[in-house]
């Protein structure tokens, strides 16, 4: 971890290049959660007129919208004088030393991650399988069931915000695929290699490296901002893994990967049905989720933008 951090704040580049990276990176930080919001709070309003087709749109703007942050961060590195790709993460990772404390780290931070994916996606797999046996049996009294204690079940928190963008139909889970992955991509590449960079050049020499990880991490979790509290903390420490896991290994490949599969892991959350004026979804949706509803009704509508 030293090594990469050593060389990113032993570059010097010109006054033009920090001055530009810390204004893009300010952007990227003050806008975000800003933006973020906003289009979240736009999402709910259309999730509760129409449902999937309003998620589908949504996918592909915020899949856009990602890969536009991304690219541009890319290309003010590739056009800078004194910096790299390289320096943002672009490169085959580097393995520590078989018997160092990085090398453990990276080790365990790995099988961390995969351990909670995989622990996380058979607790929702077994979930799912029961909701799915329990309908099939008894769906008249499952959904007279289900709305009565909707009320009592309704989501706090951050699944609040979770729960209504996942998807109802095999439409909407590609969508969310292509969009789990455009994130495990493009918030890699801006939050952990554009943003540490950012932060090496512009602070002190001898700025600790819990600090950059520190910041880098406190920025993500205020990105996800319309997540309320427990989105923010929770994509924080998360973000403060990738950003050790990157520092260590000097690429950007593995926390690309973690990433992504931390996202698609979504896939594996029951939707539950509720009332139509619920934060659960629609009247469409929970037809969707039954299979009841025809393709007219789930079909995305063309994206306007």
């Amino acid at each position: 971890m030293n090594d990469l951090v050593s060389h990113l704040q032993s570059l010097d580049p010109p006054a033009a290049t920090v001055v530009l990276l810390a204004v893009a990176s300010l952007v990227l930080v003050l806008r975000e959660p800003i933006t973020g919001r906003r289009s979240f709070a736009r999402f709910r309003v259309e999730e509760a007129a129409e449902g999937e087709p309003a998620r589908l749109r949504h996918y592909r703007s915020w899949t856009l919208q990602g890969c536009t942050s991304a690219i541009l961060a890319v290309v003010l590195v590739l056009t800078l004088p004194g910096v790299g790709l390289a320096d943002i993460g672009a490169r085959w990772p580097s393995w520590p030393s078989g018997d160092s404390v990085a090398s453990s780290a990276v080790r365990g931070m790995i099988a961390g991650v995969l351990l909670m994916i995989v622990v996380v996606a058979l607790a929702m797999l077994v979930r799912r399988w029961r909701s799915r046996r329990a309908a099939a049996s008894a769906p008249t009294a499952a959904a007279t069931s289900v709305e009565s204690e909707a009320p009592s079940a309704e989501p706090r928190g951050q699944m609040a915000a979770v729960l209504p963008m996942l998807p109802r139909t095999a439409a909407g889970r590609r969508g969310w695929a292509m969009l789990s992955l455009s994130a495990g991509v493009t918030e890699e590449i801006t939050y952990r290699g554009l943003l540490l960079l950012t932060l090496a050049v512009v602070l002190p020499s001898d700025a600790p490296t819990a600090l950059l990880v520190a910041v880098a991490a406190v920025s993500f979790g205020l990105a996800h901002w319309y997540q309320g509290w427990t989105g923010i903390v929770s994509t924080g420490i998360f973000g403060a893994l990738m950003a050790g896991l990157f520092l260590v290994t000097g690429s950007l490949l593995l926390p690309m990967v973690l990433h992504t599969l931390v996202d698609l892991r979504a896939l594996m959350l029951p939707v539950p049905a509720g009332p139509a004026t619920t934060q659960i979804g629609t009247t469409a949706d929970r037809e969707a989720t039954a299979g009841t509803t025809t393709p007219t009704t789930t079909a995305p509508r063309p994206d306007p933008s």
